[in-house]
């Protein structure tokens, strides 16, 4: 039985094109990030309106980049790695600003990774 095409035009997925769709999935997420700090200030503060250009600056490159993406990956495939946003969003949290991670967040975060798994698994 052929193994089974998940990339654009015959090409299979490689570890390279996962680690790509992550470093567009956490460009996603910095865009979190600045509205996290914006909310630390004063609507239409110098500071405000920093962190509001990041942001919408993080978003900009974000398309462009996930464009490119999906015009070499199937949908399917982008899309279900994108879910692992919520990891990164959640390590942002802790590592920025110093939340906790509940247990319900941690069982969270696994059963969506191991979905992830299974999806890149049908694509190799």
């Amino acid at each position: 039985m052929p193994e089974k095409d998940s990339g654009k035009n015959g090409k299979k997925i490689g570890l390279m094109m996962l680690i790509v769709i992550q470093l567009g999935v956490i460009l996603y997420t910095t865009s979190g990030i600045c509205s996290k700090m914006t909310s630390k200030y004063p609507a239409f503060s110098f500071m405000w309106l920093f962190w509001i250009g990041l942001e919408v600056a993080a978003l900009g490159m974000y398309a462009i980049f996930w464009q490119q993406i999906i015009k070499r990956v199937d949908l399917s495939i982008a899309y279900a790695n994108r879910a692992f946003a919520i990891f990164w969003s959640t390590l942002w949290a802790v590592i920025l600003f110093k939340e906790k991670i509940t247990p319900a967040n941690a069982i969270g975060i696994i059963v969506i990774f191991l979905g992830i798994l299974l999806v890149n698994k049908d694509a190799k």
